[in-house]
């Protein structure tokens, strides 16, 4: 009895430990990075015209900041953002931006304005556009060197 215990213990480890390694390998299909071109040159435009209009005025138009507000581009971005999620970056922008109307914009807009600073970052644009899907946007790492 104690050898078909152990039989039994023995295949459902080995199930489990199967069972791990295929969703490791499902997680990191599905795991982008910002180097992937997950945003559009036109998303990217059309942010440009946002921040200008809400966050030009504190972060200033070339994003360098105004020594208050924080510059968004160069080594302050990476080391803000670097391998924390797009998603991670968007909730805390629509949270605390714009400065008095946090949450004031549109999901499309706020993602808008995320593809302008990530294309301000050198990141590459692509085909497809940052969707406002939170789920994808947190499985988006930003990382500062292309892999």
């Amino acid at each position: 009895m104690i050898a078909r215990r152990n039989g039994t213990i023995g295949a459902a480890a080995a199930l489990l430990v199967l069972a791990g390694i295929f969703s490791a390998n499902v997680a990191a299909q599905d795991t982008k990075s910002t180097w992937d071109g997950i945003f559009t040159a036109e998303q990217a435009e059309r942010g440009e015209a946002t921040y200008n209009q809400e966050c030009a005025q504190c972060h200033l138009e070339d994003l360098l900041g105004d020594g208050i507000a924080p510059s968004l581009i160069g080594a302050p971005f990476h080391f803000r953002w670097s391998e924390l999620s797009v998603g991670d970056m968007l909730v805390a922008i629509r949270t605390t931006m714009p400065q008095g109307a946090p949450a004031s914009l549109s999901p499309r807009a706020y993602v808008d304005i995320v593809a302008y600073m990530l294309s301000r970052n050198d990141f590459p644009a692509g085909d497809m556009e940052l969707p406002t899907d939170q789920d994808v946007l947190e499985s988006i790492i930003i990382q500062e060197d292309a892999p």
